[in-house]
């Protein structure tokens, strides 16, 4: 098994990208960046780094999607503080929200409310309680180690009811369609936080969902 410490940051983040190669090139720009100027390499390790741990899940807790959620859902607080220079502790679900509904963009959101429906069959969730979803089993995992309830729909297979909030909803997506969101939205706050005038963001000006 390979090492947190040897990541290849553009093969994790290579779901952003319509080809790998952009992937890596947009990676070098920005790791180019001198670390005095912006923090744009620091979100993009970061969202890397949890987005490699969530792949690894599945090697010891396979189809135990609220291990995913959990890193995915660190990432988004971490990336949410260093774009919107929070320099204290606390407020993680509000920056949750924030890199769910602002830093990332319309089509990370459209995904997002295709993932969850109320049960029995009703309409889709809003991105913003999707969001809150995410978010709630989150906290199951990290503060009272219930990772063995909550189900995402997996490849192949039909839409899983899935226990939530004392009842149940309809997971219409998988663990694949939240780290596609997370990484693009992590493409886009290393983006924002690029340095004017810099060429990482003219790498993926011609990409809808990172632009």
């Amino acid at each position: 098994m390979s090492h947190i410490a040897d990541i290849d940051y553009g093969a994790v983040l290579k779901d952003a990208f319509p080809t790998a190669d952009l992937a890596q090139e947009f990676v070098a720009c920005v790791r180019a960046i001198p670390a005095s100027t912006s923090q744009a390499k620091i979100v993009l390790h970061q969202g890397a780094r949890m987005l490699w741990l969530a792949d690894q899940i599945d090697i010891v807790a396979r189809r135990r999607p609220a291990f995913q959620i959990l890193f995915f859902v660190i990432a988004a607080e971490a990336i949410a503080k260093i774009v919107h220079s929070f320099p204290g502790e606390g407020q993680s679900r509000a920056h949750v929200n924030k890199f769910f509904l602002d830093i990332c963009g319309p089509i990370q959101r459209a995904a997002l409310a295709a993932t969850f429906a109320r049960t029995p069959p009703g309409p889709r969730l809003t991105a913003e309680e999707a969001v809150n979803v995410l978010y709630d089993v989150r906290c199951d995992v990290a503060h009272r180690g219930r990772y063995y309830e909550f189900a995402l729909r997996e490849p192949g297979e039909p839409p899983m009811l899935t226990p939530y909030d004392g009842g149940h909803i309809t997971a219409l997506a998988g663990v694949a369609d939240l780290r596609r969101i997370v990484a693009e939205g992590a493409v886009r706050g290393s983006v924002r936080l690029s340095p004017p005038g810099n060429t990482c963001a003219a790498l993926v000006a011609a990409v809808p969902a990172l632009v």
